[in-house]
């Protein structure tokens, strides 16, 4: 489902990784404290420091989780995953309105077109023979597209999509600063990924 590059400091190497093990990785690098950085593409950015033992310097090492499937969700997109997120059960049914299948979501109805590039993206798994459900890019997209970065022209003041504003006397502190608002972010987002969820994803 990823592409896995991690950066060492020295090296650069790259492999697969499925869900379960992105899932690992997250809540690894949560227990740990490390930075996690979702994208809006559905990957996530791992971070954290080191002191190389060589030259006795803090570096930073990270391992980047890229969607093997390219996502590029509109803002329709993430509106259907919104709704999908609400509600407990999901399912790819037959409609009497469309030749082609439906996403059932409660009461809504997403149509086969917008349906398709959820699917096409990688946002969605039958999870059975019928019920669908969100996979992990799809959350890492969700919450990402809740904090967007916007920036002053000085770029001293930053906001977050979420309401927050960070105001420094530089670049380099709103830098910071939004990067500290993010790794919270991310640490939350992992911690509230459930049981149910879990076990989902493992069972792949």
């Amino acid at each position: 489902m990823f592409t896995e590059t991690v950066d060492s400091g020295s090296s650069i190497t790259t492999g697969n990784a499925s869900e379960p093990h992105a899932l690992l990785l997250l809540r690894r690098a949560c227990n740990r404290g490390y930075a996690i950085e979702p994208q809006r593409t559905g990957g996530a950015v791992i971070r954290w420091r080191r002191t190389d033992p060589a030259t006795r310097a803090r570096v930073v090492r990270s391992i980047t989780l890229t969607p093997r499937v390219p996502a590029d969700p509109s803002d329709c997109d993430l509106s259907n995953l919104r709704v999908i997120a609400s509600v407990p059960v999901v399912r790819l049914v037959d409609s009497e309105r469309y030749t082609m299948p439906v996403i059932a979501a409660g009461s809504y109805e997403i149509p086969p077109s917008q349906a398709d590039r959820l699917l096409m993206q990688g946002f969605l798994l039958n999870s059975d023979d019928e019920h669908l459900r969100l996979t992990l890019p799809a959350r890492l997209s969700l919450v990402a597209a809740k904090h967007q970065r916007m920036d002053s022209s000085d770029r001293t003041t930053a906001w977050c999509s979420c309401g927050l504003a960070v105001h420094a006397k530089n670049a380099e502190q709103a830098d910071a600063r939004q990067a500290a608002h993010l790794a919270a972010v991310g640490a939350d987002f992992v911690q509230s990924l459930d049981a149910a969820f879990t076990a989902a994803v493992t069972s792949v």
